[in-house]
Order: C-alpha cells, then sequence, then structure tokens
C-alpha cells in the first residue's frame, strides 16, 4: 500500500511539474509575442515620424532651392549690366544687398535619431533600413559637409572681405540692400567678375546637390508609405 500511494504521489508531482512547465512556456511565449507586438509597433511609430521629418525637410529644400535659384537671376543682372557697360540702376541695390546671402539646408532627424538609439535593426525591411542609413549618414551629409561648407568657405575667405570693402550696406534703408562704392571701376575689376562667377557657379552646384538629395528623399517616403501600407494589411497597427 506505501508503495502504491508513493506511485500515486509521484506520478501527482510529475503532473504537476508538467502542467507548471507547460504554464511558464505559454507565460514565455505570450510575452515574446507581447514583446514582438511592441516592438513592430514602435517600429511602424518611428517610420511614420520619419516619414514626417522627411516631408518637413522636402518642403524646406524646396523653399531653399527657389530662393537660391531667384539668387542666381538677380545676380546675372550685375552680369548684364557689366557686360553692356550700363550706368548704375538703383534696382541693383536690392541684388548687391543679397551678395552675400543663401540658404542653407536644415537636416530634421529626431525620428531617426530616436531609430538609432532603440537600435536600426527595429526596421525588418533590410532593404528600406539600408537606404534610410545612406539617407541620412550620407547622402544629407554630403550636402551640408560639401554645398554648405564650400558656401561658407567662399563667403567667409573670398567674399565677405572683398565686399567689405567696395560695398556699402544702406542700413538706413533696408538691411537687404548695399550699393558698390564705385560701380564703374567695379565693373572694370576682374576680381570682382571671377568672385561673382564663383557666387554663382557654387550657387547653381548646391541646387544640383540639392535636387539629387530631394530626389532620394522622394523615393524613401514613397518607400516608408509602401511599408506601412503592407503592415496595416497584414497585421494591422494602431
Amino acid at each position: 500500500m506505501e508503495k502504491n500511494k508513493a506511485g500515486k504521489y509521484l506520478k501527482y508531482a510529475i503532473g504537476e511539474i508538467v502542467l507548471v512547465v507547460i504554464g511558464i512556456l505559454i507565460a514565455l511565449s505570450i510575452n515574446n509575442w507581447n514583446e514582438n507586438r511592441k516592438r513592430q509597433n514602435e517600429e511602424v511609430f518611428l517610420l511614420i515620424d520619419i516619414k514626417k521629418n522627411l516631408e518637413t525637410m522636402l518642403m524646406d529644400f524646396t523653399s531653399d532651392t527657389i530662393y537660391n535659384s531667384n539668387g542666381i537671376v538677380q545676380y546675372g543682372k550685375i552680369e548684364h549690366y557689366i557686360a553692356n557697360d550700363l550706368p548704375y540702376s538703383n534696382e541693383l541695390d536690392s541684388v548687391f544687398g543679397i551678395l552675400t546671402f543663401w540658404s542653407s539646408p536644415y537636416i530634421t532627424a529626431t525620428a531617426y535619431n530616436s531609430l538609432q538609439n532603440k537600435g536600426l535593426d527595429l526596421i525588418k525591411n533590410e532593404e528600406l533600413k539600408n537606404n534610410l542609413i545612406k539617407l541620412y549618414e550620407v547622402e544629407l551629409q554630403r550636402l551640408i559637409e560639401d554645398y554648405t561648407a564650400g558656401e561658407n568657405q567662399l563667403g567667409n575667405v573670398v567674399v565677405e572681405p572683398y565686399i567689405v570693402k567696395k560695398v556699402k550696406r544702406l542700413h538706413n534703408q533696408s538691411l537687404r540692400l548695399a550699393r558698390p562704392s564705385d560701380f564703374e571701376s567695379l565693373k572694370k575689376d576682374v576680381e570682382f567678375t571671377n568672385i561673382l562667377s564663383h557666387i554663382i557657379r557654387q550657387r547653381k552646384r548646391g541646387i544640383e546637390i540639392y535636387k539629387d538629395v530631394m530626389s532620394k528623399m522622394k523615393i524613401s517616403i514613397d518607400d516608408i508609405d509602401k511599408e506601412l501600407k503592407k503592415r496595416k494589411h497584414n497585421n494591422g497597427y494602431k
């Protein structure tokens, strides 16, 4: 009888252990499912935020290129006056006033920085992840380090020192107006015409870089859209 009781207790104990193990495995599975679901939601929310950041930058960059393109047109007026040996006109005051002005890119990367902090592997779509890394860490950096750095170098080292000597700011009328002290001598100054050509060339080059980066930004926005639609169709998200 004692042996039978012991056998029953052993079977009962083994059954209890099996139930506990199964319970633990179920709990772990539920926990893993919840964690995966949480990471999927985090990924979706970050992709939405990255898309918003890219759309904001796209609007800003469009404004930058419009401003810089208009500046090139305005600088062309000075070239026209010099090429045709025309006397100075007050319409050039606004052109000389913006000779040292340009619009530089501002990178909005709050969502991408959050993604880096959480881990880039949060994005499961490898192609999308790699394209975003390249966009933020290569293309956008090229816009800053190549174009903006070039503008700053040209402006600080070449343009501004020359303009300070040759052009007077009409600050009593407007902060965006300026006039050369002697336009007739300026027309014959090869250094000035060279500087003007460098400014125009730098601005044109910048617009080309802008447009190339903007094209890649649009592709990334479309790719994020496709990924979000696919997730919504397959799994749904809040």
